[in-house]
């Protein structure tokens, strides 16, 4: 019996070892918390102004935490997939809340953010699931500044309603060329799975990228049916980097067409200045439709307490004119409003 269970624990050690060579899995995640001291004035004489302190998530990274791995499968193609889900790490609510025609909105995700399974290899990469739609890597590359993807977004905030078209896709098969000398591509369909059509709901995707030392250029389209199939949510956008070393600049253009008939033109653009274990960024956006048009300009510093904390500072204001009803990160500005906002966070990556 003894002789079994010895045969047992060696066997199992040597499978494990094997698939240890094989296969790996990584926990990671971001927490960020901020606090807030906001202010909103102006608009029509029924506004809602006033002043609020508050605690929020996500002042330069969404909090998150997932779980991600590969295994080898030989002649060097990989089996891959992530599991990522937000949350708010003020409160541990559950992030990414989703939209239903039929039961009305449905509050949290367990894992929202991303949620794919997928092959890699010499021909490139083929994931299905949700995930990231090809114009989020457009906009990520050209704001990556303060070390997360979107950082000017936090603050100059939903003024960039031009880059709407869902960041994220639910349903949605990618392929993605490999590096070829700095350049790659990819194209994606989410099926919108619906019994009105195989065109209704659905998104189609794709960018070109390119990166070569300090230079990055993207730009990437999106075609995004509505729940009827009849017309469509299109959006065209470009975008480029630069680092100089004692100065870093991006930026992002897109234009976005409705499927109402509306037009809308983006702007978001960024420049920093880093400084030891330091930054230094001002970030502008501006969105606008016809007469309506909302303006947001942040300034955000930030320092490392180590290669894994951050803490951070930030001034932003956006100033709505006509119609516009952007808001600038957590402040609430509304219908010709001016929301002004002081703020000092904190971010640890694990």
């Amino acid at each position: 019996m003894k002789l079994k269970l010895v045969a047992f624990a060696v066997a199992a050690a040597a499978a494990s070892a094997v698939s240890a060579q094989t296969a790996n899995v990584t926990l990671y995640g971001v927490l960020d918390t901020y606090v807030e001291s906001a202010r909103v004035s102006g608009g029509a004489a029924t506004a809602v102004r006033g002043s609020t302190l508050r605690m929020s998530a996500g002042g330069l990274s969404g909090s998150r935490w997932g779980l991600r791995g590969s295994e080898s499968l030989g002649g060097g193609m990989n089996a891959i997939f992530t599991l990522e889900g937000g949350f708010g790490s003020d409160t541990g609510a559950l992030g990414q809340s989703n939209f239903n025609a039929a039961n009305g909105p449905v509050i949290g995700r367990l894992f929202g953010r991303r949620a794919f399974v997928g092959l890699s290899g010499g021909f490139g990469q083929v994931t299905l699931g949700r995930d990231y739609a090809p114009n989020f890597w457009v906009q990520c590359n050209s704001d990556d500044s303060f070390g997360g993807c979107l950082t000017s977004w936090s603050f100059v905030g939903n003024a960039m309603t031009g880059f709407a078209n869902s960041l994220r896709q639910d349903n949605q098969l990618s392929y993605k060329t490999p590096n070829m000398g700095g350049l790659t591509s990819q194209v994606a369909w989410a099926f919108g799975e619906s019994s009105v059509g195989t065109s209704a709901g659905r998104t189609f995707g794709m960018n070109v990228e390119y990166k070569a030392g300090p230079l990055y250029l993207g730009a990437g389209y999106s075609d995004q049916k509505n729940p009827a199939g009849t017309a469509s949510n299109k959006q065209t956008l470009i975008g480029a980097t630069y680092n100089a070393g004692v100065v870093y600049v991006g930026g992002t253009y897109a234009q976005h067409k409705t499927d109402t008939g509306g037009k809308v033109k983006a702007l978001a653009a960024s420049g920093t200045v880093p400084m030891g274990a330091s930054r230094l960024g001002l970030q502008f956006g501006q969105a606008k439709s016809g007469s309506a048009k909302a303006r947001s300009l942040a300034f955000i510093a930030e320092n490392d307490l180590s290669k894994r904390t951050t803490v951070y500072g930030a001034v932003a204001q956006i100033k709505n004119d006509g119609l516009a009803v952007g808001t600038g990160g957590a402040t609430p500005a509304g219908l010709g409003q001016t929301g002004r906002s002081l703020a000092v966070g904190l971010r640890h990556r694990f």
